[in-house]
């Protein structure tokens, strides 16, 4: 009965033995990662690195190595990012896509691989996702430069929508219904600036709501810190607006104010004529 159990014990250690990570096994983690470093240094191998990290990070948590585990997946979100972009400049938006997602998967607050999605998304014709991605990443924390990205991507898709619909050579009421959507769309994500005002002015003027438009106008003008060109353009619908609501001196006001850049010589005519 005593053999027996030196027999057992024997055996439990023999498994211990076998079950338990082996020196090899528990530095493989570390190998990977320093390859992964070495790899990183050349941009073809970028692939390998990534894969290379994402195994280090694997073999980490094995081994409750919390902090090469962290750097791994840090790198590996880097590395996607890079990967990404280089395929978004290749015009591969289904390939960029996929790396940014792996990038949010491996460390999700890396969130320059969530701004990538979105312009992946974005060109891919997926709109809403993209513009929800976008809104997530404006209000993110730890990468203001990512997140003010974020924001000017969202104000510059509504306003080109709204500047095109109103540029138009003929734009109509339809047209000027559209502009005001999606400066509502944009105001669901941020407050008005001078912009924002000046085409709601534009679209009021376009409907023929000449007491709407000076109204915009004018909050345009009292916020408005940009060039003296974007100035002369609110000042010329301001005066435009006046003159559809038969305030003829109001209207030689604004465009004496509009008379600069782009605007100078219509300015100058209206002044004319009236």
């Amino acid at each position: 009965m005593k053999a027996l159990r030196i027999t057992l014990s024997g055996l439990l250690m023999v498994a211990a033995i076998l079950v338990a990570p082996g020196p090899v096994a528990a530095q493989q983690y570390k190998e990977d990662f320093n390859a992964a470093l070495e790899a990183a240094k050349d941009p073809t191998a970028f692939a390998d690195a990534r894969s290379l990290f994402a195994s280090a990070a694997t073999g980490a948590d094995e081994a409750s190595d919390s902090e090469v585990a962290q750097r791994a997946r840090h790198i590996a979100a880097q590395l996607d990012y890079k990967l990404g972009t280089a395929a978004l400049k290749a015009e591969n938006f289904s390939v960029a896509l996929e790396h940014y997602l792996n990038g949010e998967t491996i460390f999700p607050t890396y969130i320059r691989n969530s701004y990538g999605k979105a312009l992946a998304l974005k060109n891919l014709g997926r709109i809403d996702e993209a513009l929800d991605t976008f809104k997530t990443v404006a209000s993110a924390q730890g990468d203001r430069r990512t997140s003010l990205a974020a924001e000017k991507a969202i104000r510059d898709h509504f306003m080109n929508q709204a500047s095109t619909l109103l540029a138009k050579r003929n734009a109509s009421r339809a047209d000027a219904d559209a502009a005001q959507a999606a400066i509502a769309s944009l105001l669901e994500f941020m407050e008005a600036d001078a912009d924002v005002h000046y085409y709601t002015a534009l679209a009021h003027y376009t409907k023929g709501e000449g007491e709407a438009a000076i109204a915009s106008a004018q909050q345009a003008l009292n916020i408005h810190t940009g060039s003296r060109s974007d100035k002369a353009k609110i000042y010329y619908v301001l005066g435009e607006a006046y003159v559809s609501v038969g305030n003829r001196d109001a209207a030689r006001d604004a465009f004496s104010n509009a008379v600069y850049g782009t605007w100078k010589q219509s300015a100058e005519h209206y002044l004319e004529t009236l």
